[in-house]
């Protein structure tokens, strides 16, 4: 039982919904196992957790009435509830194994946990983790929150907490609040489902998940809280909740303070919530505010983060000007891959790659239309999440296309919800599959060639 549209298009997942993606899970894992046991790789504890999981989700999705024998409502909350679960599975299974074993060595966020739980904020920073050395303490350079996240875990296993792990399932939590959110805008199962795919393999968010550093841990816990307070928006749209998860992203990220304002004008032009309730949205954001200033001020002396002036060379610590603006931008839409002479000849450049040539159906949004208030507050709140980083001293170094933009893609997901228009046409389509053979393609080629080609 699915409700449809006009011309009896499934707008609203079934029963069979969530079976498809839970066999799709397990076809990931038998798919990736064989080529792991052919090439005599590592099986990882994730993988076995993913594996574990898919089957026993796929049974238990049988095992289920249909959808014929509840009450219509009844079965409309459970399909939808299980197909997000569905979702997190597949996208569970497929991090894992396109992960492989190795663990990254940039565990920044652990060694915080690790520090939070023993009652102090310097850490153990070997000289390969970026840190700002203040007298004989070294501080870590990332916002709070996902050393938060992680201290129940590193309060079991300590220093052997495996960051890669935890990144893991955070991309999957990040794909199944994707695909809630596009439930929203009305569009048909098949474009969620579309979006969604592209959202987890078409953008280099699975890159950062698979990678488990530290930077790219701090983009997908951002864009978990991102998420759910997008979600909240346009949902229920109480500004309390909305506040609360809009406040601490920005201790994931420190550019999201600045998008703030947008949540505010979401739910006061288009939500249309009175001036009274919306100093709701206050709490959270001030709970972000004193979170911040505490942990600056208990390593630096002072309200603001400066380890990242700490950690430059003193003739460089201009952090944001307008002269860094120019390669910033070339590099998020300019900047194209390599060529080698040697195999595999086209291989992703060092210092990055532009949003165009790894995920070129964010074109979509272009279609969004811009009479809709909703699609010019997003809009902007997407320009606001990105403008810092155009001005900041570093376009992101080693990686792979544009990381330091990873916090803007739930505003254009959105967007791209909105210029769907229900259903997804076949240029829509095509993009999205460009997209995801350029980032297996990254993926791949990294992997197995290195980032340096």
């Amino acid at each position: 039982m699915g409700r449809t549209d006009a011309r009896g298009v499934v707008t609203h997942p079934t029963l069979a919904t969530s079976r498809e993606f839970l066999t799709a899970a397990v076809v990931i894992v038998v798919v990736g196992y064989a080529v792991i046991l052919k090439h005599g790789w590592v099986v990882t504890r994730i993988d076995i957790i993913s594996a574990i999981v898919a089957l026993g989700a796929l049974g238990y999705s049988f095992w289920l009435p249909d959808s014929e024998r509840l009450i219509v409502e009844t079965a409309f909350k459970r399909n939808e509830r299980l197909s997000q679960f569905a979702v997190f599975v597949v996208f569970l299974a497929f991090y894992a194994i396109t992960a492989g074993s190795d663990v990254s060595p940039f565990n920044a966020h652990v060694r915080q946990a690790f520090a939070f739980i023993h009652g102090h904020t310097y850490i153990d920073a070997p000289n390969y983790i970026e840190h700002a050395q203040v007298g004989p303490y070294s501080y870590q350079l990332h916002p709070i929150l996902p050393a938060i996240l992680l201290m129940p875990f590193a309060a079991i296993w300590g220093m052997n907490t495996n960051q890669n792990y935890f990144s893991i399932i955070v991309g999957a939590l990040d794909m199944a609040l994707a695909w809630r959110l596009l439930g929203h805008f009305h569009l048909t199962v098949n474009a969620r489902k579309w979006l969604t795919v592209f959202f987890g393999a078409g953008t280099i968010i699975w890159y950062e998940t698979v990678n488990g550093g530290s930077w790219g841990v701090s983009m997908v816990v951002a864009i978990l809280v991102t998420l759910i307070a997008l979600d909240e928006t346009f949902d229920k749209g109480r500004p309390a909740v909305v506040g609360f998860f809009a406040g601490i992203a920005g201790l994931a990220r420190y550019d999201l303070v600045f998008v703030w304002p947008v949540y505010l004008a979401l739910l006061l032009f288009w939500r249309r919530r009175r001036i009274r309730e919306l100093f709701w949205f206050i709490p959270g954001c001030a709970l972000t505010a004193a979170a911040y200033i505490a942990f600056n001020y208990a390593r630096y002396h002072s309200i603001f983060d400066r380890g990242v002036v700490y950690y430059m060379p003193k003739d460089q610590q201009t952090l944001f000007a307008f002269r860094f603006f120019p390669g910033n931008f070339f590099t998020l839409f300019f900047m194209a891959p390599g060529l080698y002479s040697g195999f595999p000849y086209i291989h992703p450049t060092f210092g990055g790659q532009s949003i165009l040539t790894t995920s070129p159906a964010f074109l979509l949004v272009l279609k969004a239309s811009w009479r809709r208030i909703e699609a010019v507050l997003i809009a902007l709140g997407a320009l606001i999440a990105v403008t810092p980083s155009l001005f900041y001293v570093g376009n992101g170094s080693a990686q792979f296309g544009t990381r330091h933009y990873l916090h803007a893609f739930p505003f254009l997901l959105i967007l791209m919800a909105l210029g769907v228009h229900r259903r997804i046409d076949q240029m829509s389509r095509i993009l999205i599959a460009v997209s995801v053979f350029s980032i297996a393609w990254g993926v791949w080629s990294i992997r197995f060639y290195g980032l340096n080609g």
